[in-house]
């Protein structure tokens, strides 16, 4: 073992506590991070992942431990705090992948996939098809287009911004209302996405309405829901190319989203 190795296992060993309290930031950051989250990883591999991240944050010189109630009870509410911490940086690149999840509940709704919903092998959960496609196409795009990078980078920089026990997250108003914008803004961008398919089904409901005025005879439920499943497949699938594109811009706001979160928790 050369000399870097050791003094960097005992500047290990003397600062326990600083890396533990890392360790802490950096699993609730990657405990809620969609694509590691959930059961997509193995426990060991994740735990691993997390160690690894934190050693190379320890390393860089970049933590400083401020003075604290060095107590269990201290110690305690410092882990806690800093495990928040990562769990709101990690919770604004989730709500993307939910907001995906919430626009494929509105396709399925408009085109009738809503009753047909599928089961989730990672979360366990049923999950809409249009909505689990997106999820799957959003995860790809996020690994792919190195997102993922940008974003682990952009978690480092909190060190930087937000020092150990720095952040205050408890009764700040800038925090609180940087997450309740990000949530809207989210909410409003899944509306804008599934836009094409709900323009669509509404054009064909009108259709639908004034064909039963001139022919009462005419079953709508029967004539409709095929329609609206074929009509709704097409445009998701003309639509589908232009996911990468707003995947790309969305993820710069997502960027930004993250630093205003950190900035916002500043005192």
């Amino acid at each position: 073992m050369d000399a870097s190795a050791s003094s960097a296992l005992i500047e290990l060993y003397a600062n326990v506590d600083v890396f533990i309290i890392v360790f802490v930031r950096v699993m609730g950051f990657f405990i809620i991070l969609p694509v590691m989250a959930g059961q997509n990883l193995p426990l060991g591999a994740r735990i691993a992942l997390c160690l690894g991240i934190a050693l190379l944050a320890f390393t860089s010189n970049i933590i400083v431990l401020p003075e604290y109630n060095f107590t269990i009870l201290g110690f305690g509410f410092l882990a806690v705090q800093e495990f928040v911490v990562g769990l709101i940086i990690g919770f604004v690149v989730m709500m993307l992948f939910s907001m995906f999840h919430f626009v494929g509940q509105l396709v399925d709704f408009q085109i009738g996939f809503s009753m047909v919903n599928i089961a989730d092998p990672f979360s366990h959960q049923q999950t809409p098809i249009t909505g689990n496609l997106y999820y799957l196409l959003v995860s790809l795009f996020f690994i792919g287009t190195g997102a993922l990078q940008a974003v682990i980078g952009a978690f480092f920089d909190s060190f930087n911004i937000l020092g150990i026990g720095e952040a205050v997250v408890l009764g700040n108003a800038n925090l609180a209302h940087f997450i309740i914008e990000i949530i809207i803004d989210y909410f409003v961008l899944g509306i804008r996405i599934a836009l094409p398919v709900i323009g669509t089904v509404i054009i064909v409901d009108i259709t639908l309405g004034i064909l039963v005025k001139a022919v009462p005879q005419m079953n709508v439920f029967v004539v409709g829901l095929p329609i609206k499943v074929f009509l709704g497949t097409i445009v998701i699938y003309l639509t589908l190319p232009l996911l990468n594109t707003a995947f790309s811009w969305i993820m710069y706001d997502v960027i930004g989203y993250i630093y205003s979160i950190m900035w916002g928790s500043v005192p």
